[in-house]
This record gives C-alpha cells, sequence and structure tokens, in this order.
C-alpha cells in the first residue's frame, strides 16, 4: 500500500499545480468546399432590417477563402462606440483563422444582443484555375528547353 502513495501525491500536485490546463487538444474545424455566406440578425422578406449602409466592413482570409464580414450594431449597444468598434476591427483584420474568429465574435454579440445584422460573404478564388494552366505553360517550355539543351549537348559530342 505504501508504494502507491508517491505517484498518487504526485498526480494530485500535478493536477492542482494546472498541468491538466496545458494539455491541448487540436481543434478540427470543417469549412465549406464552396462559396458560402452566413447571416446574423433578423432578415425580413426585403432582406435585412438595416440602414442602407453598414458600419463595418471587414476583409479577411482563411483557407484558401477570401471573405467580406460586413454589419452593424444595434443603436443602444456599447460597440456603437468608437474604441469598441475599433478594437473589434483589430481583433479580427489580424486574425489567421478569420472565418473562426468572426463567426464566434459574432455569435458571442448575437447572444449579448448587441449585433443588429451581419454576413459574412466568403468565396474561392477562381485565379487558382488560372495560376495552374500558367504553370503548366511554364513547366511545357521549361521541358521544351531541356530537350533542346540534351540535344544540342548530343550534337557537340558526335562532333568531337
Amino acid at each position: 500500500m505504501r508504494a502507491f502513495i508517491p505517484p498518487s501525491l504526485l498526480l494530485t500536485a500535478l493536477f492542482a499545480t494546472g498541468v491538466s490546463a496545458q494539455i491541448t487538444v487540436p481543434n478540427i474545424v470543417q469549412l465549406p468546399t464552396e462559396d458560402f455566406v452566413w447571416n446574423w440578425g433578423r432578415v425580413t422578406a426585403a432582406g435585412f432590417d438595416t440602414p442602407e449602409r453598414p458600419e463595418f466592413t471587414i476583409q479577411g482570409t482563411e483557407a484558401g477563402f477570401r471573405c467580406t464580414l460586413t454589419g452593424s450594431f444595434r443603436l443602444g449597444s456599447r460597440m456603437r462606440d468608437f474604441s469598441e468598434m475599433r478594437e473589434f476591427e483589430q481583433s479580427l483584420n489580424g486574425s489567421l483563422y478569420f472565418i473562426q474568429d468572426a463567426t464566434e465574435t459574432l455569435n458571442y454579440y448575437t447572444r449579448t444582443n448587441d449585433l443588429g445584422w451581419a454576413a459574412l460573404d466568403c468565396a474561392l478564388p477562381e485565379d487558382n484555375e488560372i495560376s495552374s494552366d500558367k504553370e503548366q505553360q511554364r513547366l511545357d517550355r521549361a521541358v521544351e528547353r531541356a530537350e533542346r539543351a540534351r540535344e544540342r549537348r548530343r550534337s557537340r559530342e558526335d562532333d568531337d
């Protein structure tokens, strides 16, 4: 029985000091594979129940998507304060995981009843197909140049 006391004390000490909080589990997020638009707020038959102009427009990227986040806060919201709005925009502008952070942030402001409406519009750029065609053309030209250089070397070797 005495042999089990030190390991149990060690485990208790580790958990009490917060070592368990340092264990990280990877966060796996499955994003859509095509262009998408996610909406927050009240939507009427004519569209959003909003003013003509959004209060914020933030651009961001994640996983190949280029996204635009637009929206407005409620009239009585603390987020209409300049410093709060600036902090909100800066936190999302610097994000590497723009879609995930924007979604989490907008869900929070919806729960706190600060958000009037928002739309996250994300699209995969179409220039990937164009760039792959250009890349293929570049590779084809490189192969042709290599074949011509090989033929020149062979002709020089035959002359010697």
